[in-house]
């Protein structure tokens, strides 16, 4: 990931010579985005983007201040791309997306900057920890949808990485930066420890489509380590430092060869390896697991997609236009029609693999949420495991609720496997 200096000094210097986010691909189909569940958020013909200040308030964002953001954009008077949707303000500039929460993620890391790193107390450490935080997930949020041809959102994925790292340094939870080689090349990973001087148990994270693999902190301080297991994340292809690495149908690339060298990551047990794979990640976690059983001790799938929404075409249809183009961001088309997207999805099916066609040999947990367009229950039966199946359904009122109580129940689960 390139390094920059000074980012907040560049944060509120305006420039307009940048395109504008939902004009980077070409789309030949429009949609009024029916198909979609609480979990990826609101559906609002006013944006672009899909808002989702739920999931924002999980992921660590004050709750109120993500809404002023998502207000200023909403009143701005600039020059839109598209006068239908809101968050299609041109160029660097106030009522920009980008603009907006990188300028939110700025008073965070400034008010980190001024306390006093001298004899830094507990109680500092704390603040420093989620101040960094905060700065790194409005950062993540300034970057999202996360296309890789998009100059603003690099620069924004840049930002939220620095803060992250800055965050981590005062976690009293223990964090490694660790480089693995895919192809001869190297992809970046995240290991975070729990406290505890025994190797532990791994959770390999396969991140959901819009996600960057700092997304997850919570999941791991709240969930993970308090059951003393370690997390390892890593960047979709074609995203933060996965950047270089196309998504194909062979999505597992990168974590494969993870999984390959983890017996040569000291602080953790390669012999006790859960992949957990959230949405689209799903795709991954569930070929990791009938491709590598021998390396994987359970699969856990937050809402999985590993067949239904790469083969039904009026599913497709639906999808918002953030993401279908998201879709085509990720598997680096310029331009995408509904018919090219349906061709290129339907060998993402791993039952048009030949995966699904046979049971899978390590334990398996799907969670999914009531009324999931994009994730039912029928998606879950298809992924069966000769050991052990289990699903759960929890429901999309309370969202936070509902979350918290999945989350219990993985680690739960992880643990009885264990």
């Amino acid at each position: 990931m390139a390094t920059t200096e000074n980012l907040t000094a560049q944060i509120f210097k305006p420039q307009f010579d940048y395109p504008e986010t939902s004009t980077l691909i070409n789309r030949i189909d429009s949609s009024d985005g029916s198909s979609i569940s609480a979990l990826d958020g609101e559906i609002d013909s006013r944006w672009y983007r899909i808002i989702n200040p739920i999931l924002w308030h999980w992921r660590g964002l004050p709750k109120l201040e993500a809404e002023a953001v998502l207000s200023k954009i909403a009143a701005s008077t600039r020059h839109h791309t598209n006068d239908n949707w809101l968050d299609t303000v041109v160029g660097y500039q106030s009522g920009n997306w980008v603009y907006e929460f990188l300028n939110q993620a700025a008073i965070w890391q400034a008010k980190a900057e001024s306390i006093d790193k001298t004899n830094l107390t507990n109680k500092d450490k704390n603040n420093l920890l989620n101040y960094y935080l905060i700065a790194s997930e409005f950062s993540s949020i300034a970057s999202y949808p996360h296309f890789k041809n998009d100059e603003l959102a690099m620069y924004a994925q840049t930002c939220a990485y620095q803060a992250y790292t800055k965050a981590l340094s005062f976690s009293p939870l223990l964090i490694k930066e660790l480089e693995f080689k895919v192809d001869n090349r190297s992809v970046k990973a995240i290991l975070h420890l729990p406290k505890t001087e025994k190797v532990c148990p791994v959770v390999l994270i396969c991140n959901a489509l819009g996600n960057l693999q700092i997304d997850y902190y919570r999941y791991f301080s709240e969930f993970l380590a308090p059951h003393g297991f370690a997390m390892l994340t890593v960047d979709l292809p074609t995203v933060g430092y996965s950047r270089n690495f196309a998504l194909t149908q062979n999505s597992s690339q990168i974590h494969q060869a993870i999984l390959e060298q983890l017996s040569s990551v000291p602080w953790v047990d390669d012999h006790r390896v859960f992949v957990a794979g959230f949405r689209f990640g799903s795709h991954i976690a569930t070929r990791l697991a009938y491709l590598m059983p021998n390396k994987i001790k359970g699969l856990f799938n937050f809402t999985p997609f590993v067949h239904q929404i790469f083969v039904d075409n009026e599913l497709q249809k639906n999808l918002p236009n953030s993401y279908k183009d998201m879709l085509a961001s990720r598997l680096a088309l310029p331009s995408v029609s509904n018919q090219q997207l349906a061709a290129e999805l339907k060998y993402f099916s791993l039952k048009n693999q030949g995966l699904l066609t046979h049971a899978c040999h390590v334990p398996v947990m799907n969670i999914i949420f009531e009324d999931d367009k994009l994730s039912n229950l029928c998606e879950a039966k298809l992924i069966h495991s000769i050991k052990q199946n289990k699903i759960v359904t929890v429901p999309k009122k309370q969202l936070q609720t509902s979350l918290h109580q999945a989350f219990t129940q993985s680690v739960k689960w992880m643990e009885s496997i264990l």
